[in-house]
């Protein structure tokens, strides 16, 4: 997260932080604190993740992932999704369900939502099939360690047929990602352990696309947002060093280079729940072990008449 703010945003920016952030915070930047820091601080993250989701449409049900509902007023008040819940890891005790409420930094309006705090790697998601219409999949992926294939596996469970999802990550084949791994130095995002809330793994586009796909997603958009180049580099430097690692990437057959610092794609269910084990994330061994642990889950009671 970077330290401080921007000094100042743009008006479209700005527009999306007004379901965010109080005005006068968007005015004076480096007052903020909390909460209205870490959201200034990624604002423009925010601002082109918001503004590319789907407006709601018969299915109103929207399921946010890893949030403590922080996006809830967008949702509901500019784009319709009213019954919005949101799943988060364990601070106390998994499972725990709350009913609260998200105002609005801007004007008198409040937005009952759903909170879950429960382990999405785990074990299956408490909800019944097809329920949600969108979800949404945000700096997620990169924090599991165990098996993060079986969360778009869920994920797809859960999901109408249809419905879309949209998931960010950090990108492993960014500009300054790129650069720092030809140079020989750490990598920006470092790995952590065994700190849980730690980047276990950063995933290149293409990765992406091969787990949305082999859990029963269809790739509709694919590309890297957020620019974040090394600031200490003159422009010409910046310049050529694209020009030949991006010649050298088409060379492989990726098209796009990839060079902003996040990953973002939007998918659409187009079958049920599959899994396919890509060999370049685990391990043979521990295949076997996630393939009998999916049989014996499977072969079990409903999720939702457990979940009851």
């Amino acid at each position: 997260m970077p330290h401080k703010p921007p000094a100042t945003f743009s008006r479209a920016v700005r527009q999306t932080l007004q379901w965010l952030v109080p005005k006068e915070l968007m005015d004076r930047p480096a007052q903020a604190r909390g909460e209205s820091q870490y959201l200034l601080c990624h604002a423009q993250r925010l601002h082109e993740s918001l503004t590319r989701l789907p407006e709601a449409g018969e299915n109103k049900r929207c399921l946010v992932v890893g949030s403590w509902g922080l996006e809830v007023p967008y949702l509901v008040d500019k784009l319709g999704w009213t019954e919005v819940t949101c799943l988060c890891a364990p601070t106390s005790k998994a499972g725990i369900r709350q009913q609260r409420t998200r105002r609005h930094p801007n004007k008198d309006a409040e937005y009952p939502y759903e909170l879950i705090e429960h382990d999405i790697e785990g074990s299956p998601w408490p909800f019944e099939d097809e329920t949600f219409g969108l979800a949404v999949y945000w700096g997620c992926i990169e924090h599991l360690r165990h098996d993060p294939e079986f969360s778009l596996y869920e994920l797809n469970r859960v999901s109408a047929p249809g419905a879309s999802v949209s998931l960010i990550t950090d990108n492993a084949i960014s500009f300054q990602a790129t650069h720092s791994m030809l140079r020989g130095h750490p990598m920006p995002m470092r790995l952590h352990w065994p700190s849980s809330e730690g980047h276990w793994r950063l995933y290149t586009p293409r990765e992406i696309a091969e787990l949305l796909t082999g859990t029963g997603w269809r790739v509709d958009v694919l590309t890297s947002i957020v620019s974040d180049p090394p600031a200490y580099w003159k422009w010409w430097k910046r310049w050529l060093f694209k020009r030949l690692v991006a010649d050298q990437r088409r060379g492989f057959g990726l098209v796009e280079p990839y060079w902003n610092a996040f990953v973002l794609a939007h998918a659409v269910k187009t079958a049920s729940p599959t899994r396919s084990y890509p060999n370049w994330l685990y391990k043979d061994e521990k295949i076997r072990q996630l393939k009998v642990e999916m049989m014996e889950l499977v072969s079990r009671e409903p999720v939702h008449a457990m979940a009851g």
